[in-house]
């Protein structure tokens, strides 16, 4: 369920002049489109007018998300032909009057479920940003009418938004468990548009958004977008993207001429262990996107880490020579911490992948036998002896694989 709040903040512009100090947000208001969405983002209290209007309807809303979409000049200049060439800040930002029901989060399976809806909403909202920015700053105005035409342009554009919204929820109810065949193929519709920047799939039918389930999978960058906001716009489908992974985006030109970006993701799902227990699991996506020209980039699988449910934490990323070829190899340190009745420490898992070619893959191809001799192991104490991991870190792993004859 979503609760739209739609501010336009525009100057009255009597001249043409840069204007660099309005940055306004409402105080309720954060940008968050640097992570995914956390049940600790909604702050607010249930609007009892909105859910009177709901119980009208026999519905009752588990949760909802209150996106604001911010428009504000950047600058503009008068060009020679005498129109007015304008340029534009547009944010998404998220209100706290967002708000859930405990129930709803203390049910695991249905939590998943809702945060995914209202995760769509913030998604459509942020889409209709983008697409308000490019449509602004793509063109120039009317020196005596450009407030009209600005302002035409906006409520055009939020119309179509608005339609999308009301449309989402009219087809998937959150409240009903009947609707998860049509929410999957909403959030692959939200999904496509997203990462291309378009509003063209929110009607396709499933045959033509489902390739967002698969790896290899071309996505559009925008133009001047920073990687931290790439990365998490173009995040796999049903993955999420926590603040703590922002550190380990890397930006590599070891394989491409123009930088290839390194990201990795949290996947959570629930693991039935009896007929009657659940178990919240998680594990830790890598993904590279491979620039193909024309801020096209291809979404590459690198690999899948997990220890016992659990997601990992990525020690380093580094490129060493691990094969016959004069090509360095992507090395990948990923950490998992155990305590448990059989043991208490560190368990390292060290991974090799090959180069990528000019035939780009869906997945990077591990290399098993390598990986397997410099592979870390655990550290600290198991069944009460203790016990040292072999390679740890990037200086420990380079070493060993020069003694395995790869210089």
């Amino acid at each position: 369920m979503r609760l739209l709040i739609l501010l336009v903040c525009m100057l009255s512009m009597t001249k043409v002049y840069a204007q660099n100090d309005y940055d306004y947000i409402a105080p309720e208001g954060k940008i968050l489109n640097y992570r995914t969405l956390v049940w600790d983002d909604f702050q607010g209290k249930e609007d009892k007018e909105f859910s009177d209007k709901l119980a009208e309807r026999n519905l009752q809303a588990l949760a909802y998300v209150c996106p604001a979409i911010y428009v504000y000049p950047d600058s503009a200049e008068l060009l020679a032909n005498g129109r007015v060439k304008a340029y534009f800040r547009v944010k998404c930002a998220f209100q706290s009057r967002a708000f859930f029901r405990e129930s709803t989060k203390q049910d695991r399976t249905k939590s998943v479920y809702v945060l995914t809806h209202e995760q769509d909403h913030y998604d459509i909202a942020l889409n209709y940003a983008n697409i308000l920015q490019a449509t602004l700053s793509s063109r120039d105005y009317d020196a005596n009418k450009y407030e009209q035409e600005i302002i035409k342009i906006y409520h055009e554009i939020l119309q179509r938004h608005d339609k999308v919204q009301e449309t989402y929820d009219g087809e998937v109810n959150p409240e009903g468990r009947d609707d998860l065949e049509k929410q999957h193929l909403w959030d692959m519709r939200i999904k496509k548009c997203l990462e291309n920047g378009t509003e063209e799939y929110y009607s396709s039918p499933e045959s033509a958004v489902q390739n967002v389930k698969v790896y290899g999978a071309q996505v559009k960058r925008i133009p001047g977008e920073p990687a931290l906001q790439f990365v998490v716009r173009a995040r796999p489908l049903y993955t999420e993207f926590p603040q703590e992974m922002t550190p380990k985006i890397r930006e590599t030109s070891e394989w491409t001429q123009e930088p290839a970006i390194i990201a990795f993701y949290t996947q959570r799902y629930i693991a039935e262990e009896d007929e009657s227990t659940q178990k919240d699991s998680y594990r830790t996506l890598a993904y590279m996107f491979v620039p193909k020209g024309n801020n096209i980039y291809k979404r590459i699988l690198i690999d899948t880490f997990c220890n016992a449910g659990q997601p990992v934490k990525i020690a380093a990323t580094f490129f060493a020579n691990a094969d016959s070829d004069q090509v360095k190899e992507l090395v990948i340190v990923a950490t998992s911490n155990q305590k448990d009745k059989q043991a208490s420490g560190t368990l390292y898992m060290n991974r090799v992948y090959d180069n990528v070619t000019r035939l780009l893959p869906g997945r990077l191809t591990k290399l098993a036998d390598v990986s397997a001799k410099i592979d870390g192991g655990f550290d600290g104490v198991k069944d009460g002896k203790a016990v040292k991991a072999k390679y740890k870190n990037e200086k420990e792993i380079t070493d060993a694989l020069k003694k395995l004859g790869y210089n």
